[in-house]
């Protein structure tokens, strides 16, 4: 069984910690992390009370690298890639993480040396594959985006080219700057019916936020 202890952490540690790794991790943490986990279970589960915020998520990350890393812990989140891998094999309710949760505590603290040789010889296109189909299963929430009108595509396509040819930061904020954009651009041009119209939707999903907010 392996030894549990406190990891000796010194100034220095923490500086390389939070100028390489916590800062650049910030965007990618905030919105795979946090904000898609919460969008991407609504989605999932229209039909039930999640009891997922952005709130919960975000603070059960932060709880759980404050608490670990003094014990030699890698950094950890939620992520939605996980969230869509695993219901897309099957699990659909708390329980299912529970139980890979526990299993994995269970061979890790009995036989870790052990599932480390067997990772070296885990075929890897077994792991694309499940990689892959998680991808599918992630990508495939973004269809409304272009099922819904133009300027939702739009929005998609510029969010992506921004992230894969700069950043994640640099993407979000080009798409969410574009989505503002366009609901200004709704409000004030086009036909007195379509211009009240979208005014009154965007009152409406202004209403929903304030609703979720804590």
């Amino acid at each position: 069984m392996p030894s549990v202890g406190v990891v000796p952490v010194t100034w220095g540690d923490f500086e390389v910690g939070l100028v390489q790794g916590s800062v650049p991790q910030i965007p990618t943490t905030l919105l795979n992390s946090v904000i898609a986990v919460v969008r991407l279970a609504e989605d999932l589960y229209p039909g039930r009370s999640t009891g997922v915020t952005v709130r919960s998520v975000a603070t059960s990350v932060g709880m759980m690298n404050v608490v670990f890393c003094w014990f030699g812990g890698l950094p950890m989140c939620h992520g939605a890639g996980g969230l869509a891998g695993q219901h897309r094999f099957g699990a659909r309710t708390n329980l299912s993480i529970i139980a890979l949760g526990a299993i994995k505590m269970v061979l890790g603290m009995s036989m870790a040396s052990l599932i480390l040789q067997m990772f070296r010889f885990f075929p890897q296109g077994v792991l694309a594959a499940l990689l892959a189909v998680s991808a599918f299963e992630l990508a495939s929430a973004a269809r409304p985006a272009f099922t819904g009108g133009a300027d939702g595509a739009r929005m998609c396509l510029l969010t992506c080219c921004f992230t894969l040819f700069f950043n994640t930061a640099v993407g979000f904020c080009a798409g969410l700057g574009c989505a503002f954009l366009v609901m200004a651009s709704q409000t004030v041009l086009g036909e007195e019916d379509d211009v009240n119209e979208a005014r009154e939707r965007y009152r409406a999903k202004l209403k929903e936020v304030r609703a979720k907010a804590p």
